[in-house]
């Protein structure tokens, strides 16, 4: 289910998609919304599956219990003003081309935000298992998603500095955001792989049998 969202959010930003669907919304850069809507819900319903996965009654309670919930309506919330409160008199993909709008800044962090609170509950089961998982498969997907999240984290964290930099570093940072997607993918990958190859729950170590 996460994969359909995050794939739904990335496509609506590629151009041509994201100008047709853009024309046809009542506010402008809905469309961007629109997919930022996906995103969060996509690492919402990852938090929640690693949290089980994991067997982390601590992260589900945070990233999809109750206080999980109220954040998302939070961010939600605000993403929605930030959109409103723009000076964009055109659509562009990500509202890049407004990018120093302070709007425009709170609406990136807010999303930076909501992923490391998503994801900070997750980081220490992840790299415990990548040590005890007694399949290598199992122990390079773990890695792969603890250091996703590391990145993410360290986006977050580091957002101070991207504020007040040129168009430059915020492409650098956007590449780490893009380089943690890639190690979380390629990570639950490596656990899909496992169970094509019809490796049994006791030999991943595991719930991360992706059901």
């Amino acid at each position: 289910m996460s994969g359909i969202f995050l794939t739904t959010a990335y496509l609506l930003l590629v151009p041509p998609v994201y100008y047709a669907l853009d024309s046809i919304m009542p506010i402008t850069n809905a469309t961007d919304l629109i997919s930022k809507y996906c995103a969060l819900v996509a690492v919402a319903f990852l938090g929640g599956h690693l949290s089980v996965a994991y067997g982390s009654p601590f992260a589900r309670r945070w990233t999809v219990g109750a206080p999980g919930t109220v954040v998302l309506g939070l961010v939600s919330a605000g993403l929605l003003w930030t959109v409103v409160a723009t000076d964009a008199p055109y659509s562009s993909p990500q509202m890049l081309d407004f990018a120093t709008q302070p709007s425009v800044r709170i609406n990136t962090w807010l999303v930076l935000f909501y992923v490391a609170y998503i994801v900070l509950p997750l980081v220490r089961p992840a790299y415990l298992d990548s040590k005890k998982n007694p399949l290598r498969t199992g122990r390079m997907a773990s890695g792969m998603i603890a250091g996703g999240f590391a990145l993410s984290l360290l986006r977050a964290g580091a957002y101070p500095v991207e504020w007040f930099g040129t168009g430059n570093v915020v492409y650098l940072y956007m590449l780490i955001s893009y380089a943690s997607t890639a190690l979380v993918v390629v990570g639950l990958a490596l656990f899909a792989y496992a169970r094509r190859n019809r490796k049994v729950k006791t030999e991943l170590g595991s719930a991360l049998s992706l059901d």
